[in-house]
């Protein structure tokens, strides 16, 4: 078998697939999970607001990059304009995310650029932007894929048993890594923590690749309409059942990053946590994911992804509220109690998410309207961000003390995110009561 032959059987293959071709690509799928969530753990998060501080960012622009990958959903929308119009979507889905994530692990090289420490900033969020475009233009084909291999009847026990698994390993790489980065900046070599991580980004980008390339690819329907952008963006608009649940997304993502990328900062800024303690407090929250999160697909098994999405804003919820009783005296006591909230609120709301969007979506065209979602979220979410770098700063000189609980201008931002996820919880409600009635809609 000649190169040529080679490469078509593996991306280009039109065979149908039986049982166990694709019983095979959901257990690849399990590892390839694993390199996606190590990349994005180790170029997020603390990690990320750590590495822009050392560059020189402020907290509010550290806060803003944080945010950066919502904002790149975006580019989701406009992806079903090529997608939906290729049999064979593979070779897209594996190269945009292999170029996104060399991308990522090449942001080590900005220190290294002979410019000033505000381009260094400017650079960065360049980097990081483009990098989140190509690994989330083919996202919402991804997705409608690895749900495609995986018949309805197992999907909830299916993605939780690969959220645990995914979570677990990159609980054990943030704890690795959370301890180098400690043990290089203790004796002065703060860079090469960060050289280390990002090489281990490199190392995750090729090998997420290969997996991705020995997975099986059903034969996709082809759409036979001629998309324009404009029916990308008005498909979606003119489904009513799916709007309901494209809103609610969209009040979650406005709320949740109007404070949670103010965590990390919160974390390393005001508090000065060791990587040490938040990677431990890391992988708390991972644990409590691993664990939780199988019995959540239960759960939308036999209740349904509505209630579990409901219960899942109750417990973000919960989490902001002790964000906001967190102070240098609170901290060890209260901060794992936030970890383990949020640890399991998200890992529901990961897989009640994205199901209600498949499920809710028509059979046809599913990535526009996957992509359409991930798109008016992202602006719904960035947009939060930006409202909450604003309130951060406006109220960075102002203090409050009740009974001497003084509470800082980030503690007012986790609970006004607690407040508006209030939101969702009746508009839940309203969806539960509603949807069923659009069902012909």
């Amino acid at each position: 078998m000649n190169l040529t032959t080679k490469i078509k059987s593996i991306y280009l293959n039109k065979e149908p697939l039986t049982d166990k071709d694709m019983e095979m690509s959901r257990k690849i799928s399990i590892f390839e999970g694993c390199t996606a969530r190590t990349a994005f753990t180790l170029t997020s998060g603390a990690f990320l607001v750590g590495f822009a501080k050392y560059l020189g960012a402020s907290d509010q622009i550290a806060g803003i990059i944080a945010a950066i990958p919502i904002l790149s959903g975006i580019i989701m929308a406009f992806s079903p304009i090529i997608l939906e119009r290729i049999e064979n979507r593979k070779p897209i889905i594996s190269l945009f995310c292999l170029i996104g994530r060399l991308l990522l692990g090449s942001m080590i090289l900005i220190p290294f650029m002979n410019i000033s420490v505000q381009m260094k900033i400017v650079m960065l969020m360049i980097i990081f932007f483009v990098a989140n475009l190509f690994t989330s233009f083919p996202l919402p084909a991804a997705l409608a894929w690895i749900q495609s291999v995986t018949p309805e009847g197992i999907r909830g026990s299916y993605f939780g048993k690969r959220e645990s698994i995914v979570l677990g390993v990159a609980t054990i790489i943030t704890l690795l890594i959370g301890q180098i980065l400690d043990r290089f900046e203790q004796i002065g070599q703060q860079f090469n923590g960060f050289a280390v991580l990002y090489i281990l980004v490199i190392i995750a980008a090729v090998a997420n690749f290969i997996l991705f390339s020995y997975m099986k690819e059903p034969k996709e329907i082809v759409t036979d309409v001629h998309l324009t952008l404009k029916k990308v963006l008005t498909m979606p608009l003119k489904n009513k059942r799916f709007m309901r649940v494209a809103l609610l997304l969209m009040i979650w993502n406005f709320g949740f990053q109007l404070g949670f990328p103010f965590t990390s900062v919160y974390m390393v800024s005001t508090l000065n946590l060791r990587y040490g303690l938040i990677t431990l407090m890391a992988v708390l929250a991972s644990i409590i994911s691993v664990v939780s999160v199988r019995f959540w697909g239960r759960v939308a098994d036999r209740k349904s992804w509505l209630y579990l999405m409901k219960l899942m804003v109750i417990l973000q919820i919960l989490s902001f509220f002790v964000w906001f009783l967190i102070n240098k005296y609170t901290v060890l006591a209260l901060l794992p109690v936030a970890h383990i909230f949020s640890g399991a609120a998200l890992s529901g709301i990961n897989i009640s998410g994205f199901n209600l969007q498949y499920i809710y979506s028509p059979k046809e065209n599913k990535t526009i309207y996957l992509g359409f979602s991930a798109a008016i979220s992202g602006i719904f979410g960035f947009g939060g961000t930006i409202v909450g770098s604003y309130l951060m700063k406006a109220a960075e000189k102002y203090s409050i003390s009740i009974l001497g609980f003084k509470i800082g201008n980030l503690q007012l931002l986790f609970l006004l995110s607690g407040i508006i996820l209030l939101g969702c919880i009746w508009y839940v409600r309203y969806i539960v009561q509603n949807l069923d009635n659009t069902e012909k809609e």
